[in-house]
């Protein structure tokens, strides 16, 4: 598994980069960016951003169109983003999604070499992270670099680059979807003649083995060096690898959508694509979760199940 040991290695790849971590080290990789690209074209989008409570939308990019020497007109990241119907509100009155796709608009006046965001997805609804990651696919395409924090690994996996998160001092890459795997191949047959098996999945607590009937799982997730098991919007760690569990639950409606994730078909409710390279998989559970879909496989899916 690739890793990077520091801020510093990390931006020396000169990939986009799209890391989980907690706000300190969003802070000191924002201090590390601005540093090392002090000379480029850069722009940043934090949180905190809210711009002049009481300018409307429009005024608010108009601004910055003028100051980004007007290269891109504010009508036209007005329409991409989706913000007609938002561009006489005042920026006091948005919703924090409204808010998230007015910074990008922001952003992209300036037609950035480099990106800092912090959590550019995460409070975004499909079409509006369509438009945000359509954006970034484009800039991306033209040589800028994006370092975009705080979000989850499933959210980072959406955004054209490298995945990671941090843990103890060093970024450790998320396994990226290998387009030449055998997706065809079929997995080892869960049932051997006429043997009758007893099919549960086992995870654990501090105090306890639990015991879960496959209908009970949404999906599994490999994260941190670990295997999870999402049951009713709660995670277990399970001792069983991705493998495994590809190995004994595709014969009860699983599907490895992703190098890093095993979906419960059942629990499917909507297959999104944002961009020609960006699939994501809308869940029925508890906790309306969403898991990637990579590109390699969204064809078998659909070839399989019809949809």
């Amino acid at each position: 598994m690739t890793e990077f040991a520091s801020i510093e290695t990390l931006l020396a790849a000169e990939d986009s980069v799209h890391i989980e971590c907690n706000r300190e080290v969003s802070a000191a990789l924002l201090t590390a960016v601005r540093e090392r690209y002090h000379t480029r074209r850069c722009a940043f989008i934090v949180e905190t951003d809210r711009g002049c409570e009481r300018d409307t939308v429009t005024r608010h990019l108009r601004l910055f169109s003028s100051l980004a020497g007007r290269s891109v007109h504010h009508e036209d990241a007005i329409t991409h983003f989706g913000l007609r119907a938002l561009a006489s509100r005042r920026m006091r009155d948005l919703s924090p999604a409204e808010m998230m796709l007015v910074n990008l608009a922001r952003a992209s006046l300036f037609e950035p070499e480099v990106c800092f965001i912090e959590r550019p997805l995460s409070d975004l609804d499909a079409t509006s992270r369509a438009s945000a990651l359509a954006w970034m696919d484009e800039r991306t395409a033209l040589g800028c670099r994006f370092i975009t924090v705080g979000q989850s690994l499933r959210e980072a996996l959406l955004m054209p680059g490298i995945a990671c998160w941090h843990e103890d001092g060093r970024f450790y890459v998320a396994d990226q979807d290998d387009p030449t795997d055998d997706i065809d191949a079929e997995p080892a047959d869960a049932y051997d003649g006429d043997e009758v098996r007893v099919l549960k999945i086992p995870a654990k607590t501090e105090t306890a083995t639990l015991l879960f009937d496959p209908r009970e799982i949404d999906f599994a997730e490999s994260l941190n060096k670990a295997t999870y098991l999402s049951v009713r919007g709660e995670l277990y760690l399970t001792p069983r690898t991705m493998d495994e569990l590809e190995r004994d639950l595709s014969r009860a409606g699983f599907f490895r959508c992703h190098r890093s994730f095993l979906v419960n078909v059942q629990k499917v409710a909507k297959v999104e694509r944002y961009t020609r390279n960006s699939y994501n998989l809308l869940l029925n559970d508890a906790a309306g979760s969403s898991v990637p879909l990579a590109k390699g496989r969204a064809e078998e899916m659909r070839q399989r199940y019809g949809w």
